[in-house]
């Protein structure tokens, strides 16, 4: 175990742990019911890792127990992994897909998820980002039966180059806005237009 500052205070933990051989299952190691097996991180001190993990960034929960963040990333990893399972493609049947802006709109992520179990599959960084999900999904794309998204063209592309025998269910948001650009300010150009002869 590695120097640690506690309360302003160095710790320095020493674990002796015995290694035995054994004829029948070979060369064992001491279990501890407070460590995992070559792991570094106690139970405890893992609990609370995770916890902090649920409510703030990796870099930040680095920056405040100056672990790594690869080794924080795992962690979260199996945290997720554990709480949300395995996702298996063949059960997915609907899609969600969204746009959002991250940092006052300058860059966008891009979000697909199972809308019957409301969880999330994948997050990409751009609308080109959706074709590695596509083809994670694979022969499981003809299981699709609908999705939900946006008025994008290249989220509509990929949709139908993918899974051509979904339905395509476009958010009622967009439709409406599209309606009011296109046929009601068309309309009104129109009537300024007769108004002004």
């Amino acid at each position: 175990m590695r120097d640690r500052d506690l309360l302003n205070q160095q710790v320095l933990l020493q674990l002796s742990m015995r290694r035995v051989d054994c004829l029948r299952c070979g060369r064992v190691t001491e279990r501890n019911d407070w460590l995992e097996p070559a792991s570094r991180l106690t139970r405890r001190l893992q609990a609370w890792l995770e916890g902090l993990l649920r409510i703030l960034p990796i870099s930040h929960v680095s920056q405040l127990t100056g672990l790594h963040w690869h080794t924080l990333k795992a962690l979260d990893k199996r945290r997720l992994e554990a709480e949300a399972g395995v996702i298996e493609p063949g059960d997915v049947r609907r899609l969600v897909m969204d746009e959002l802006a991250l940092h006052k709109r300058h860059r966008y992520a891009t979000v697909i998820m199972d809308a019957e179990r409301t969880r999330v599959l994948w997050v990409g960084h751009s609308r080109q980002a959706i074709r590695p999900f596509f083809e994670w999904l694979g022969e499981h794309c003809q299981h699709i039966e609908a999705v939900a998204m946006d008025m994008n063209t290249a989220f509509d592309l990929e949709v139908k180059r993918h899974c051509p025998q979904a339905e395509v269910v476009y958010d009622l948001f967009h439709g409406v806005a599209r309606y009011g650009r296109e046929v009601i300010d068309r309309i009104r150009v129109d009537q300024a237009n007769h108004l002004a002869r």
